[in-house]
């Protein structure tokens, strides 16, 4: 039946539905919360590649003035501009020039987002942010170092 290559027909299908063959949704509570977490970080960076930044137009200008701040002793101020009106950055580009601003508490901020990005199964951490995580797990400061190594784990 579904060891071959061909399609299966409709009462095959409709006979592993029935049977318990189709799949099911997590069973518990914490795997259904898990999956609710997975499906909602999923779903916020599917909006924030098909919509742009999050927060519409004032997100856009916010996230705008965060990139063009970016190298300047403004970037902080931006930085926190944004978080105020939009909470923590959801897309890794954003999140990797605030963790830039060398501010601990938007560090935390961004780090506990991606931790619960990670938990949700929906981070893929490579290049230069992967880099600065890594930096951070170093650091003197335990709340960051210890962020850190839960995201790199």
């Amino acid at each position: 039946m579904a060891g071959d290559d061909r399609k299966l027909t409709y009462s095959e299908r409709d006979r592993m539905r029935r049977e318990g063959g189709g799949s099911r949704g997590p069973r518990g509570g914490q795997a259904r919360e898990v999956e609710r977490l997975r499906v909602d970080a999923a779903l916020d960076q599917a909006e924030s590649i098909f919509s742009g930044d999050k927060g519409g137009e004032e997100g856009r200008e916010l996230a705008d003035a965060v990139r063009a701040a970016h190298g300047t002793s403004e970037l902080p101020q931006a930085c926190h501009a944004y978080i105020d009106a939009l909470g923590p950055p959801k897309t890794i580009e954003l999140a990797s020039i605030f963790l830039d601003a060398g501010d601990k508490q938007l560090s935390l901020r961004v780090l506990d987002e991606l931790l619960s990005q990670r938990e949700a199964g929906c981070l893929d951490l490579e290049g230069g942010i992967k880099s600065q995580i890594r930096i951070l797990s170093e650091d003197f400061d335990d709340d960051l170092a210890s962020r850190a190594e839960e995201i790199l784990e």
